[in-house]
């Protein structure tokens, strides 16, 4: 008996001494604490606010500071939150203030906006809407309510923690200093300033872990110039360009450093699945900060890939695929117009025009749904409108097949390409493989990235002042946002936005153009009012290469785009426009700064990766075709 409860008691001697030398190896434990208890704190603010609502003495000047004040406690923990509950943020806490539809619904849901960003705009509006506003305090305070009391049995790792701080690095650049959050007042830079203290002090928690002295005195140092940048700055003047350059830029690769030194697992090792942000990437700017693989299901690592992409360029410029054999994908998409054809609308077959502009192909992988309403889900599915479409390809996968498999070349290609199908020619081979070539236009090493990444000094004055623009007074960035400069939506990048400007027939005769964008592409969950002349936020990068602009063409250059928007879009110029989504104010740019705007998109510029058409095709037995340039 005695010798049982000696050996009780070592074991329980032993468990402790695991026990704090566990606790001792990070700082999780410490935050979670205090993520728990700042999580409380918001929710009391949001309780707080509730009240000072149903009050009979309520003040709109005392209703504003303490909304602020509930703002900034949400910031404190938003890093986090957003990281682990990123669904529970966007759908009741801090999305953005526009109606949506439930998207796995069978038939046409409408949710409105809650949270924090609906009722900001609520309370600046004038005359304030006391029930609605009261009706979304309660309903925020619920929902913070639930996430508190979820918060005490959540458990995250450090693994965790530092994807929510490079996320959250992520979230301050591309719709913190853009204004994006703060769709009414002017709390912007001070909320990112709360944002990034919060962030701060959950990092340098682990640099007391890390015997790294270089790595260390950098991320240190770095974190204080950001604070001391975002504390000191005014919007209109902030200079975003030095913040990215010297401070996220820096700090992004270095915190992937202090990940790997510290030997805390890493997503791909625990996660068998694909993410859209690569994990592994040094920079935001930089052609591997998307993961191909997630919007894809492309393995650029296997063999075959080489040869997917060589099968791929000669199906993207080779006729064989169109009825009559006389259209290829070049035909609206020329490789020295970075892939766009430079037609207000292109050519239909048979003569006359298709009914929108043909976009440019740079980084078009790299989205959740394609064409200019958003229609397709899949590439795949966007391939297929072309080839069915009468006015299009006007063929069928059967008689594309039977072509390909009567080539002996092509039969060798796609047994090259993919091996593990014995070189079957379908659907699946066909449409990966021109994806395959596609994922070859990458646009992300333009003067602007290579400036950014601190690997060049080649931008001017003038571009400098029209990136900070561009993301500030101007509000480019609140729909276009970065690294991909189109609507795909961060920190996650896993949606794409559309958006309602008012766009006329042509920028003379302000009327408004008849295309209903998402409401008539026949997708049931789109049919909502607010979705009408809704289209597709398009990538700017090439920008430069594919006039004529927006989905119309009518366009002819960025002078009358950027003008357009300096206006407010239709309803800014007076023509009403129900749920324009685009701000009716007037940006009141000046001149030189939309000459400096223009200067900026135009160094965004990035066609390195152009491939042009092939000196031959395979030969086919029973047809001919020629090769023509477009």
């Amino acid at each position: 008996m005695r010798k049982l409860v000696i050996a009780f008691f070592s074991l329980l001697l032993l468990f402790a001494v695991f026990t704090a030398f566990r606790s001792t190896e990070s700082p999780v434990q410490e935050i979670k604490s205090r993520y728990v208890e700042d999580l409380k704190a918001f929710h009391e603010q949001s309780e707080s606010f509730k009240q000072s609502l149903n009050s009979e003495d309520w003040d709109e000047m005392k209703l504003k500071a303490e909304f602020k004040s509930l703002r900034m406690s949400f910031k404190k923990i938003e890093f986090m939150l957003d990281y682990l509950q990123p669904q529970d943020v966007k759908d009741f806490i801090n999305g953005a203030p526009l109606p949506k539809t439930e998207r796995n619904a069978p038939r046409l849901v409408v949710v409105e906006p809650k949270g924090l960003q609906r009722m900001e705009e609520l309370l600046y509006e004038a005359p304030l809407d006391l029930p609605a506003l009261k009706k979304l305090a309660k309903d925020l305070e619920y929902q913070v309510g639930q996430v508190q009391r979820f918060s005490k049995v959540q458990n995250f790792s450090d693994r965790q923690v530092f994807e929510a701080l490079r996320q959250g690095l992520v979230r301050i650049t591309a719709m913190g200093i853009t204004g994006f959050d703060t769709p009414a007042s002017d709390e912007a830079l001070r909320e990112s300033a709360q944002v990034w203290q919060s962030m701060g002090d959950y990092a340098k928690l682990y640099l007391a872990y890390a015997d790294a002295p270089e790595l260390k005195k950098e991320i240190e140092a770095k974190w204080d110039i950001g604070q001391r940048l975002l504390d000191q700055g005014d919007f209109e003047t902030f200079d975003r360009a030095e913040f990215i350059r010297e401070v996220i830029e820096p700090l992004y690769g270095a915190l992937l450093d202090l990940h790997h030194h510290l030997a805390y697992e890493t997503a791909a090792e625990v996660y068998r699945g694909e993410l859209p942000v690569n994990y592994e990437s040094r920079h935001l700017f930089s052609g591997d900060f998307l993961n191909l693989s997630y919007y894809t299901g492309l393995k650029p690592k296997e063999e075959a890939f080489e040869y997917q992409k060589k099968l791929g360029r000669l199906l993207f410029f080779d006729p064989v695929l169109s009825g009559d054999l006389d259209r290829s994908c070049a035909s609206c998409h020329h490789p020295d117009k970075a892939y766009s054809d430079g037609l207000p609308k292109s050519v239909a077959k048979g003569g006359g025009t298709l009914s929108r502009n043909a976009p440019g192909l740079y980084n078009a992988l790299y989205a959740e749904k394609f064409f200019h309403d958003l229609r397709a889900d899949r590439m795949e599915t966007q391939m297929e409108h072309v080839i069915f479409s009468a006015q299009e390809f006007d063929s069928d996968y059967r008689r594309i097949f039977r072509r390909l498999e009567e080539s002996e070349e092509y039969q060798n290609l796609f047994k090259e390409a993919f091996p593990e199908q014995q070189g079957r020619i379908n659907r699946y081979s066909l449409s990966k493989a021109i994806m395959a070539f596609l994922s070859q236009l990458q646009s992300y090493d333009s003067r602007v990235d290579r400036y950014l990444r601190s690997e060049s000094e080649d931008l001017s004055e003038a571009e400098i002042t029209g990136l900070n623009l561009f993301m500030g007074k101007a509000a480019c960035a609140t729909c276009h946002f970065v690294p991909t400069f189109s609507g795909l939506v961060p920190p996650l990048y896993m949606e794409n936005e559309s958006e309602v400007l008012g766009v006329f027939e042509s920028p003379d005769n302000k009327k408004l153009d008849s295309d209903l964008g998402r409401f008539g592409a026949g997708v049931v969950q789109d049919e909502a009012p607010f979705f009408k002349n809704s289209f597709k936020t398009p990538g700017l990068r090439n920008v430069e290469f594919t006039a004529p602009y927006f989905h119309n063409g009518a366009y002819p250059d960025l002078e009358s785009v950027l003008d357009f928007y300096n206006q407010g879009g239709a309803a800014g110029m007076g023509i009403p426009l129900e749920h324009q989504t685009l701000p009716a104010d007037s940006l009141e740019l000046s001149e030189q700064e939309i000459s400096a705007l223009k200067q900026f998109m135009l160094a965004l510029s990035d066609t390195s990766q152009q491939i042009m058409v092939p000196d031959s095709f395979p030969k086919l037995n029973t047809i001919s075709r020629k090769i023509s340039t477009y």
